[in-house]
C-alpha cells in the first residue's frame, strides 16, 4: 500500500538493499576514491586498476574492488572521469550474474564487472554471505 504525504507517494515496502549498498551498519573497512577510466561503471560491479594513478576501469588489471553506490547521483552509475567509491574490504550488496550460495567462490568477469559463481577470475579472500539466483541481490564479503 503506498504512503501519501505532502511531498508525494511512496511505496510502503522499501527493498532490503540495492546493488553497491554497503551491507553492514558499521563503517566500511576500506573504501578508496578512484577515478573511472574508459567507460561508465554501474554500482556494485567489480573493477580493476586503470592505466593512471588512482584510477579504475572495467577490464582493468586484476581486481581493485567493487563500486559503492552513491544515491545522491541521478543515475546508478559513475561516468568516465568521475570519482567512484571502491570497496576493497568490507561487505557489500551486488547483483548475482549466476546462481550463488555461500559455498561458491566469488568470481567476476573483467570485461563487464559482473559478479557470480564460476566466472573467469576469482576474488581472493571474498565469500558470498547469502544465497541468490540469477539477477538477485547477494551479500559479498571482501576480506
Amino acid at each position: 500500500m503506498p504512503i501519501q504525504d505532502h511531498i508525494g507517494t511512496y511505496d510502503a515496502n522499501q527493498p532490503t538493499a540495492f546493488a553497491g549498498m554497503v551491507a553492514e551498519g558499521q563503517t566500511a573497512r576500506d573504501v578508496a576514491s578512484k577515478v573511472v577510466e574508459t567507460a561508465e561503471v554501474a554500482f556494485g560491479l567489480a573493477v580493476g586498476r586503470g592505466t593512471g594513478d588512482g584510477s579504475v576501469k572495467l577490464s582493468g588489471a586484476g581486481f581493485d574492488g567493487i563500486t559503492v553506490a552513491d544515491k545522491s547521483r541521478d543515475a546508478d552509475k559513475f561516468d568516465v572521469g568521475e570519482v567512484a567509491g571502491v570497496m576493497r574490504k568490507g561487505t557489500i550488496w551486488v547483483t548475482a550474474s549466476t546462481a550463488v550460495d555461500p559455498s561458491d567462490p566469488v568470481t567476476f568477469t573483467a570485461a563487464t564487472g559482473v559478479i557470480g559463481a564460476g566466472l573467469a577470475t576469482t576474488i581472493t579472500g571474498a565469500k558470498f554471505e547469502t544465497t541468490a539466483t540469477l539477477n538477485e541481490l547477494v551479500r559479498v564479503y571482501l576480506g
